[in-house]
């Protein structure tokens, strides 16, 4: 049977194989949006994190060698930048 239609078969193998690889860049590229995505909510709470305790330290609630080092990096950041604009 494979011998009267070997054309026809690679034909219709190849056409699946390109329809399976049209739906899998469609629908199935979206898992390194989904890392990227959970990455980024990671981040954004430990810098949430990181701007409320720079405001205790202002508020002198919490010692300097209590911050974390995001934390330290933020005040430093405003720190030179509070000295910039004077």
């Amino acid at each position: 049977m494979l011998e009267e239609f070997p054309g026809k078969i690679t034909a219709d193998l190849a056409s699946v194989a390109f329809s399976a690889t049209i739906i899998l860049r469609c629908f199935g590229g979206k898992m390194s949006y989904d890392k990227r995505y959970v990455a980024q909510k990671r981040q954004r709470r430990r810098r949430k994190a990181a701007k409320a305790k720079v405001k205790l330290y202002e508020q002198g609630k919490l010692p300097h060698d209590q911050l974390p080092a995001l934390a330290k990096r933020f005040l430093s950041r405003k720190m030179r930048a509070l000295s910039k604009s004077e």
